[in-house]
Formats: structure tokens, sequence, C-alpha cells
């Protein structure tokens, strides 16, 4: 199988003099969280993490609406990560795998022979080849059992905070007796921060609660699942986790795109050996 049949066609591009209101706009209306960054060539490439990072790094101590405005109005190429690593669209895709594996990489923008951005390939295009394969392993296998959580009281401020010194996609949130409520995700504070941007109201992000910007819907999967059906359920559900919940609805696990990928990674190093 090849990068081509799996990869995500016309991916979110800004040119390297954009500004980065314009990553937030194509990350907000693409719903793909990271956009590659061109001049002639592949220039770079901006996640949502990179985002949130920036806005933290600077705002710390708060930020009024001028001080918003202005950071929105920094050139991509401030905080881009420049020559990012790249597959091309003839590659086998578990040359990209073993890649996002090894180094870390929640994506790879592709290129064709001429060396032009043609798409990009996220941990969630991988779990497509999941179907492909025969059930081997169990969710219980792979996923994390030692769960950080956040209160549903905290701003979403303190939650991105987590995330980022955590390296953190999403936290699970609960209440006083630890029971799960819902889930808050990277995208759903960067949405937050579209929003006071828009308002003028810089207080909305960093004052706002994070049980009134949690997703409430709970997806959950037993342990004792296959890997794809986690997968399955991740592609169909368009979510990048699955909680396992202990009978009193207090977190036992979570496993996440990345845990699938390395699943999947070493279910096909057994496969080929």
């Amino acid at each position: 199988m090849i990068i081509r049949t799996i990869m995500i066609q016309d991916p979110p591009i800004v040119h390297v003099k954009d500004k980065l209101v314009e990553v937030i706009k194509k990350i907000n209306t693409r719903g793909i969280g990271r956009v590659i960054v061109v001049n002639n060539s592949i220039e770079g490439i901006i996640s949502t993490r990179d985002m949130l990072t920036f806005v933290v790094e600077r705002c710390e101590n708060g930020c009024g609406r001028g001080d918003i405005y202005s950071l929105i109005d920094k050139e991509v190429s401030k905080i881009m990560t420049p020559r990012p690593v790249y597959a091309f669209d003839d590659d086998d895709v578990m040359e990209a795998l073993t890649l996002m594996v090894a180094r870390n990489f929640g994506a790879l923008p592709v290129l064709n022979s001429e060396k032009k951005v043609t798409g990009i390939v996220t941990e969630r295009e991988m779990l497509l080849v999941f179907q492909e394969l025969e059930p081997l392993f169990s969710v219980k296998k792979f996923m994390t059992k030692k769960v950080s959580t956040i209160y549903e009281e905290v701003p979403v401020f303190d939650a991105v905070k987590l995330m980022i010194r955590r390296g953190f996609r999403r936290l699970p949130v609960v209440n006083d007796e630890n029971k799960v409520t819902g889930i808050i995700t990277a995208a759903d504070a960067l949405k937050l921060f579209v929003k006071a941007v828009m308002k003028g109201d810089p207080d909305m992000f960093f004052s706002r609660k994070v049980k009134e910007e949690a997703t409430k819907e709970i997806l959950t999967i037993d342990p004792e699942k296959s890997v794809n059906e986690a997968a399955a359920t991740m592609l169909l559900k368009k979510v990048g986790s699955l909680l396992i919940l202990n009978s009193d609805n207090t977190p036992a696990g979570i496993i996440t795109e990345r845990d699938l990928i390395i699943a999947l990674h070493y279910q096909l190093h057994l496969k080929s050996s």
C-alpha cells in the first residue's frame, strides 16, 4: 500500500509570509490539526499544539485585546517547525508509519516527485490500514492505564498549560468524585481562542471553565476488544481517543491514535518477519 491511497488530498496550506490568523482559519475550517507552510517549496509545518504553545508562552500572566491581535498578526515563519520531514506520495505506508512512530510525528506532509505538496497523512489516516489486518491484539495491551485528568471547574487556559507541559492532546474531565464527565482537546481550546479573538474578549479564553468547553459525549471501549475495533470506532466517530472506565465511571485507561499506530507498527513488523 502506498501513501497516495490513504493521504488527505488538498491539505491546508499557507504561505510563509502569511499571518497566523490564516493558520487559525485553516485549522478551524478544515478540522485538520496541522497546516503546511510553503514558499516555492515546502518550508514548514504548524500544528494546533504549536499555536497553543505560542499563546501560552506569551500570555502566561494573561493577555489583553491588543496583545491577542498582536499575536495572530505574526508571520507564520515565527512559530512554524522549519524543514519538516515529509514523505513522497509513492512511498510505502510502512516506511511512513515507521518514521512517524520512531520520530513521534503526528503527521507527515506528502510531496510528489517534483517536490510539490499533494497531501498530508496523519495518525488517523494510518488507522485505515487496520481494515486490512486480522485482529491480533486487545486494547488493554496498548492503552495507557495511568490517566491524567483535569477537574471540570479549572479554567481552560490551565488545561492548555497542562497539555503543553505534559505533551498531551486531550484530557478527560472529572468532577469532585473523580467521575468522568467529558473530555477536552487541544482542538477545543483553539476553537475557544478563535471565539475570544472574534468577539474581542480575551477573558473568554483565559477564564472559561473546562466544563463549559469540554465534549460531553464520552466514547468508551472495553479493554478486551481488539485494537482493530478501537481504530474503526475512532474513524467512524472522528475522534482521537477512547476511554476505558471503571464501573463507577472513574477512569481506568485511555487509548489514543498514537497508541494505535504503535500497535499497527508492531503488528506489521510481526507480519513481515
